[in-house]
């Protein structure tokens, strides 16, 4: 006697009929679970990386106007003629004999903002140097470096100061910039 398969009659033997069907209700729970899971996952790590970028743009952007401004401040001071009022938080200079070409700085702390006042001829032109301030300082030493508050003895400014900003909801702090500036033609 000959045992014939079905294999050799022309038949395949496979699955039977209910297991041709589509996924089962399981397999189709755990792919949509991973699915969502990797789709999280993603938005998860795309929000942070646009809130990453965005405070490390706000350093930069501190940090490019904190520059810009102790470059202008350092510039205008050497080349003063000579400190005629000292605090704390204001400079004046004197750029000419007659006394008509004056500059100050001042810092208010109530709004934050370091400003530049040129005065010519009695008109006055003020520019806001740096807002977000929360704080600066000027301190004033004479030719030994020793510590004075007396602007006529007055030979180098040390000014330190730290600005601070807020990106989606959040406050990002500078490091404190900080800068010591010889006054030339101080005598």
């Amino acid at each position: 006697m000959i045992f014939s398969t079905a294999k050799q009659h022309g038949r395949r033997l496979g699955p039977s009929k209910r297991n041709k069907g589509g996924w089962a209700l399981t397999e189709g729970m755990v792919a949509v679970s991973v699915g969502l899971t990797f789709l999280v996952a993603v938005a998860g790590i795309f929000v942070n990386c646009s809130i990453s970028f965005a405070e490390v743009g706000n350093y930069v952007n501190m940090d490019r106007k904190s520059r810009n401004a102790l470059d202008r401040i350092t510039r205008s001071i050497r080349s003063a003629k000579s400190l005629t009022s000292f605090d704390p938080a204001a400079l004046v200079f004197n750029y000419d004999t007659a006394g008509t070409t004056n500059l100050a700085y001042r810092y208010d702390a109530s709004t934050g903002c370091v400003t530049e006042e040129w005065t010519v001829a009695g008109t006055t032109t003020t520019t806001t140097l740096l807002s977000g301030c929360n704080s600066l300082t000027f301190s004033l030493y004479d030719r030994d470096l020793n510590p004075t508050a007396d602007a006529s003895s007055g030979k180098a400014i040390s000014i330190a100061w730290q600005c601070s900003g807020t990106v989606i909801n959040r406050t990002n702090s500078e490091y404190m910039q900080q800068a010591q500036i010889v006054i030339r033609n101080q005598p």
